[in-house]
């Protein structure tokens, strides 16, 4: 019987094990951020508000604020949509169509009744978008999702779903968080650069401009040494609208000035960032490339 348990578990990858059996981000997967600065559960309720969740909602915002950039008389999805709140930025930004996925079902029914008019809202999972055709969309978002299917070893299947929905030629804008700033909970440079090179023959990586608190500190400054860094862009950083650590004093990161960044047929306005924590990734969607992790 042992034996037979051990072979069952030997077929999946040890980080896909460890978060299947921890459930370590399996409630947290089910938390969203709504306009009002409440988080709810997996369940709909809604828990009372505190200046954390207040602060991450503006911070989740922005993320929309960069993106409607894209956006304008364009077809768009956002993947991971939560409440719903982004599809209403993106439209009164001028998209043509907007559409909104997630996988919690109470947020999608929020989203529903408050948003009718700004897009079309549908469950669907980032790792299965079978709801979409394929070249669906000319631009294709996702903030904050990855990180939550990383610890099963899905993110390449999520990436090619991104990949598939969108248009050749179109844009993928994902967001998700710079491990040194939440420990064990996102991903590092090298896994961030490497899954992007695997899906985007052409693609910009957007650094977070917090230096990250405490021992992490010394990981950036080792990746800046070496030159294993995405793009610094020094951004102006509000930080009431900013979470961060009990006592912790904020240090931004300095590098080029906000500007017009070109990739491909696309004009990134930077001055648009407001980065605190996550890795913005931009990709033009192109020819297929390898889906395999290296």
């Amino acid at each position: 019987m042992l034996k037979r348990v051990a072979s069952f578990l030997a077929q999946f990858k040890p980080r896909y094990l460890v978060g299947r059996l921890s459930g370590k981000y399996y409630s947290e997967d089910f938390v969203r951020v709504y306009p009002d600065g409440s988080r709810r559960d997996r369940s709909g309720k809604a828990h009372p508000e505190s200046d954390r969740d207040r602060r991450n909602f503006l911070n989740h915002r922005k993320f929309y604020r960069f993106s409607a950039q894209f956006v304008k008389g364009l077809r768009v999805a956002d993947i991971g949509c939560g409440s719903g709140y982004g599809c209403a930025m993106l439209k009164a930004a001028g998209a043509a169509e907007v559409s909104g996925a997630d996988i919690s079902a109470p947020a999608i029914d929020f989203a529903r009744a408050t948003y009718p008019s700004d897009a079309q809202f549908t469950v669907q999972g980032i790792t299965d978008l079978s709801l979409y055709a394929s070249g669906t969309f000319d631009v294709t978002l996702t903030s904050e999702v990855l990180e939550h299917i990383k610890e099963y070893g899905k993110e390449d299947l999520a990436m090619s779903e991104l990949r598939r929905i969108t248009r050749p030629g179109g844009v993928v804008v994902v967001a998700t968080p710079n491990s040194e700033m939440l420990k064990h909970h996102g991903f590092s440079y090298q896994e961030m650069s490497r899954l992007m090179a695997r899906h985007f023959a052409e693609h910009v990586i957007f650094e977070n401009a917090l230096v990250p608190p405490g021992d992490a500190r010394a990981s950036w400054e080792v990746r800046l040494a070496a030159g294993q860094v995405g793009v610094v862009v020094s951004e102006d950083i509000r930080f009431d609208e900013t979470v961060l650590r009990p006592g912790q004093v904020p240090e931004v990161k300095k590098g080029e000035a906000p500007g017009i960044r070109a990739l491909g047929p696309v004009s990134i306005e930077t001055a648009l960032l407001h980065n605190t924590h996550s890795w913005v990734a931009v990709g033009i969607n192109g020819a297929a490339t390898s889906s395999r992790p290296g």
